[in-house]
C-alpha cells in the first residue's frame, strides 16, 4: 500500500503498568503500582478510586500509605507490561496484518485497508476498544495517515483521518506532548516555544541549528514527509503463556479468574492463527519452589469454546489436592489443527454434533483419559480379535457388511447341535498361524429352543465341537 493512502491507528494504554500488575487480580479497592527511584520507592500510577481518596503518582510510597492506610501497591513488572503489550497487538492482528510495537504502551495498526472488512472506520475503531476492555484494557485511540503522528495523538484520544487535519492537530499540541529528549524539550522551552506550530514555523536550517538534525527527522515522521521504519509484530507459530499472580493463594476461585483472562488470551491466539485447540497443558507453578501440578485437557474435537474449557479446568482443580499455594500459572497450547466450525441443524440453527463431544471432554475431564476408551474394529478375521481400545472420538466404522452379533461372549461357551437350528451359513473363518491362536472354524446363524438368534461355529482346529460365540439383538 502505498504512503499516501494508508491510515494509521494507535492503540495507547495510559494505565499499562497498573493494569500489568493487577489485571490477573480480582482485588477492588485502591490501587498503585511503585517503581523504586533513586533507592525510594514512588507511587507509578494509582486507580481512580486512590486518586479520590487523596494518593498521587510521584508520591513516596509511606507517604501514600500514610494518607490512604487502605492502599494496595505492587512493585513495577515490565516483563507483565511487554506481555500485556503483545495482548494488544493479538487484538490489533485480528483487524489488520500489519501491527507494529510501540513501546512501551503503545500498538500501530495499519486501519485503511481494513475499514471496509468491518463496516467503516466508526465501527473498527469501536469494536477494537471493545474488545480491548473485554481484556481488561482501557485504550486511547489515535487515528493518523502517519504511523509517528497515530502514535502521538494516541495519547490526547484524537484523530485525524487526512494529511490536513493531522497537521492541524500536530500543531495544536504543546512542546510538552512531543516525545522529545529532556535537554532536547528544555532547549524548546527556553526559546520561548510553547506550541508544535511555533516550532514548525522556524526554518529548517534554524531548527537543527538549535536542536540538533534529529529533531527535524521527528517532525518529517509526524508530518507524513518520512516514512516511520516500523518492525512488523507477528503471533507467536506457538502458544505457550505463564502468568504470575498477584498474590500466590490455592484458592479456586482466584485461580479461575486467572484461567478465564489466560483463555481470552488463547482464543485470540487461535482466532488469528486459525487453528482449533486439540490439546491443552496446564502447570501450576508453588510459591515455595515444590513441585508444580500439572495436567492436560484433550478436546474430542479441534475447537475452542471457552466456557467449556473454565467448565474442563475446574473439575480438573477440583481433582487435585495442591500442597501449597500457587503463585503462577504455565499455559501450552502444543497441540492444534486446523479450525473446523461446528455444522448447525438446518432448520432452527442449532449445534447439535457438538453434544457428544461436549460430554466427552467433561467425562474425561472428570475420570481422566485412561478412564474412557471406545472401540475400534482391527483387522483380524477372528472376531474376538477383531476390535481394540481406542481414544474416544477415533474410533472408525467397520468395512465388513456381513451379518455380526450385537453381543459376543467374553468367551465361546459350548453348546449341543441338536438344540439348534441352523438358519444361514456356513462362513469359513481360517486364521491365527503367525501369532499360535490358529484356528478353524464354520459359523452359522441359528436359533435356540427359546426362540433368541445366535452366532454359533463348529471348530475343526485346536478342538472340536460346537459353540456359542454371540448373540444378535
Amino acid at each position: 500500500m502505498k504512503q499516501g493512502s494508508q491510515l494509521w491507528a494507535g492503540l495507547h494504554c495510559p494505565a499499562l503498568p497498573l493494569m500489568a500488575v493487577w489485571q490477573l487480580s480480582a482485588i477492588a479497592g485502591p490501587l498503585a503500582v511503585h517503581d523504586s527511584v533513586r533507592g525510594q520507592a514512588r507511587l507509578l500510577q494509582v486507580n481512580a478510586l486512590a486518586r479520590q481518596h487523596g494518593a498521587r503518582s510521584g508520591q513516596s510510597l509511606s507517604q501514600a500509605l500514610a494518607v490512604l492506610p487502605q492502599l494496595q501497591s505492587r512493585p513495577r513488572c515490565r516483563r507483565a507490561e511487554s506481555r500485556m503489550l503483545d495482548q494488544m497487538a493479538l487484538i490489533a492482528y485480528q483487524h489488520s496484518h500489519q501491527v507494529s510495537l510501540a513501546p512501551p504502551d503503545t500498538v500501530l495498526l495499519e486501519v485503511g485497508g481494513s475499514r471496509r472488512l468491518r463496516g467503516g472506520l466508526g465501527p473498527l475503531l469501536d469494536r477494537l476498544r471493545d474488545e480491548a476492555l473485554g481484556a481488561g484494557l482501557q485504550l486511547r485511540i489515535g487515528l493518523a495517515p502517519a504511523a509517528s503522528a497515530a502514535c502521538l495523538l494516541a495519547r490526547y484520544d484524537r484523530k485525524a483521518g487526512d494529511l490536513t487535519a493531522m497537521q492541524q492537530a500536530i500543531g495544536e499540541l504543546a512542546i510538552e506532548h512531543l516525545m522529545l529528549k529532556p535537554n532536547q524539550r528544555k532547549a524548546v522551552h527556553d526559546c520561548g516555544l510553547r506550541r508544535v506550530s511555533e516550532l514548525i514555523a522556524l526554518p529548517r536550517a534554524e531548527r537543527a541549528r538549535r536542536f540538533g538534525t534529529t529533531l527535524n527527522r521527528h517532525l518529517d515522521e509526524l508530518h507524513g514527509d518520512l516514512s516511520t521504519p516500523l518492525a512488523q509484530w507477528h503471533p507467536p507459530e506457538a502458544f505457550e503463556l505463564r502468568l504470575e499472580l498477584p498474590v500466590p493463594t490455592a484458592r479456586s476461585d482466584a485461580l479461575m479468574f486467572v484461567f478465564n483472562r489466560a483463555l481470552d488470551t488463547l482464543g485470540r491466539w487461535l482466532e488469528v492463527r486459525d487453528q482449533g485447540l486439540n490439546r491443552l497443558n496446564v502447570r501450576l507453578e508453588r510459591e515455595d519452589g515444590g513441585p508444580a501440578s500439572a495436567f492436560d485437557i484433550g478436546l474430542a474435537r479441534p475447537g475452542f469454546d471457552q466456557d467449556r474449557l473454565l467448565e474442563l479446568i475446574q473439575l480438573k482443580l477440583d481433582g487435585l489436592r495442591l500442597a501449597g499455594d500457587i503463585d503462577a500459572i504455565k499455559l501450552d497450547a502444543d497441540s492444534t489443527a486446523e479450525r473446523r466450525p461446528a455444522q448447525s441443524d438446518l432448520l432452527d440453527g442449532t449445534n447439535r454434533s457438538d453434544a457428544w463431544p461436549a460430554l466427552l471432554d467433561r467425562l474425561s475431564a472428570r475420570l481422566g483419559e485412561s478412564g474412557l476408551s471406545s472401540l475400534a474394529p482391527t483387522a483380524d478375521h477372528r472376531p474376538e480379535h477383531a476390535w481394540t481400545w481406542v481414544p474416544p472420538g477415533t474410533s472408525s466404522p467397520c468395512q465388513d457388511s456381513r451379518p455380526r452379533p450385537s453381543w459376543l461372549l467374553p468367551a465361546p461357551r459350548p453348546c449341543r447341535r441338536e438344540h439348534l437350528v441352523l438358519e444361514d451359513g456356513p462362513e469359513r473363518i481360517e486364521s491365527g498361524w503367525w501369532d499360535g491362536q490358529d484356528c478353524l472354524r464354520d459359523y452359522w446363524i441359528a436359533r435356540d429352543g427359546k426362540g433368541r438368534q445366535l452366532w454359533v461355529f463348529q471348530e475343526h482346529q485346536p478342538r472340536h465341537g460346537w459353540f456359542i460365540h454371540g448373540l444378535f439383538g
